[in-house]
């Protein structure tokens, strides 16, 4: 356990550690982004590893702030509470399985709006420039595709390998692609993989 007053470093077993202090602890901890929070532990979840911490703010408002153990750099208990007298941890909320499904299946969409890893720099920013526009939009293999079937976008990306079933869709797609390699161009300067 870390030791009352003693600064840890929060690695994944340091944040193990961190399951055990008790709630209505003062606690000191700073976030990626160097903010440091100091304040009671209201709340932990132990299944998201996320933890609640309410501190006065310098207008002597309550703020809480809530934080995921994983991503701390440092966390201090200042002063334990005796015998977790604040209560529980908080309960488990459950979960229907229809929000556990949807849940995934927007992650696996947004994972595949990434793209292939073997997909050049300037085809992940062509698909990111066309999906504002265009929002139905995969990625097929290496290939952009609008999923109504009315256009793809072939490596490496350039408005003559913009194919498609709509005429219509593939002169707008084939505008998108060129202003897209001209601003690309100016940005990042000409690229081999582009």
């Amino acid at each position: 356990m870390v030791a009352h007053g003693a600064m840890a470093t929060a690695t994944k077993v340091e944040n193990e550690l961190q399951h055990y202090v008790p709630l209505g602890s003062i606690v000191m901890c700073v976030d990626p982004y160097a903010n440091k929070i100091e304040g009671e532990l209201v709340a932990m979840d132990e299944p998201t590893g996320m933890i609640i911490i309410k501190s006065v703010s310098t207008d002597q408002k309550e703020d809480l702030t809530v934080l995921n153990r994983e991503l701390l750099t440092e966390f201090e208990v200042k002063k334990y509470a005796p015998n977790n007298q604040r209560g529980a941890f908080m309960p488990e909320k459950i979960v229907s399985e229809s929000a556990v499904r949807k849940a995934i299946s927007e992650k696996e969409e947004a994972i595949n709006r990434v793209g292939p890893k073997d997909v050049s720099l300037a085809g992940r920013e062509l698909f990111k420039v066309i999906n504002k526009t265009y929002t139905n939009l995969e990625w097929r293999g290496n290939v952009i595709q609008g999923l109504d079937g009315d256009f793809f976008v072939h490596p490496p990306y350039k408005s003559s390998d913009v194919k498609g079933n709509t005429e219509d869709a593939v002169a707008r797609i084939k505008k998108v692609v060129d202003k897209f390699h001209q601003d690309f161009l100016k940005k990042h300067g000409p690229q081999s993989d582009s």
